[in-house]
């Protein structure tokens, strides 16, 4: 590859702060064979189909990269449960799959460079209690506090009865909590009688 092709390809990468998709670097006229040369000599990262990312060993990924990509692939994702109070500063260790939900009908495939846990939802449930946050990188969907606590317990077969206990005690300490908007989420998800079970265990 000649040295101004790879000057070009490199400025473009970081006027997008790192991350390029497909069809922006089709639209520079970098070819697909000159991306695959990139990416075998380990200059970018392919982050999934048609994403990659500029490697910078000194700077490294951005802080919580993994919703910020997950988000990226899929536009219609929204980061929850366990990953979202990770978020939310209830635990300190990231869970190791990212819990991403998306709709039912949503069938886009994820495949990442990380483990994904794919949550299923109706239309109904879907856009409650979502937060869209601006990133330089470009926006990340999470479910608010409440909302996350909640889907935690209503997904503890696949999350694990540790995880869910150390989340609901850390969310029993906050004093922002609120448990009125936590469990009318929980009797319309029909899970009202656990989740109140579990917030009992998680005060003793």
């Amino acid at each position: 590859m000649l040295l101004n092709t790879y000057e070009k390809v490199t400025k473009l990468f970081r006027e997008g702060n790192g991350y390029r998709n497909a069809a922006q670097l089709k639209e520079a006229k970098v070819t697909t064979v000159q991306i695959k040369e990139l990416v075998e000599k380990g200059i970018i990262e392919r982050v999934s189909h048609g994403h990659y990312w500029l490697i910078d060993e000194k700077k490294g990924k951005p802080e919580n990269y993994r919703m910020i990509e997950a988000c990226m692939v899929n536009p219609r994702a929204v980061i929850c449960a366990d990953s979202a109070c990770y978020y939310h500063g209830l635990i300190e260790e990231e869970p190791e799959k990212l819990s991403v939900a998306t709709l039912k009908t949503d069938r886009s495939k994820m495949q990442l460079n990380f483990p994904v846990t794919r949550h299923y939802y109706s239309d109904l449930a879907f856009d409650q209690d979502m937060e869209v946050i601006d990133t330089p990188y470009g926006q990340l969907r999470i479910y608010a506090l409440e909302r996350s606590v909640c889907d935690t317990i209503r997904f503890r077969d696949d999350i694990g009865s540790k995880a869910v206990g150390s989340i609901v005690r850390s969310y029993m300490k906050q004093e922002n909590r609120q448990m009125e908007r936590l469990l009318a989420y929980a009797d319309a998800m029909r899970v009202g009688k656990i989740v109140r079970t579990k917030l009992v265990e998680g005060k003793e």
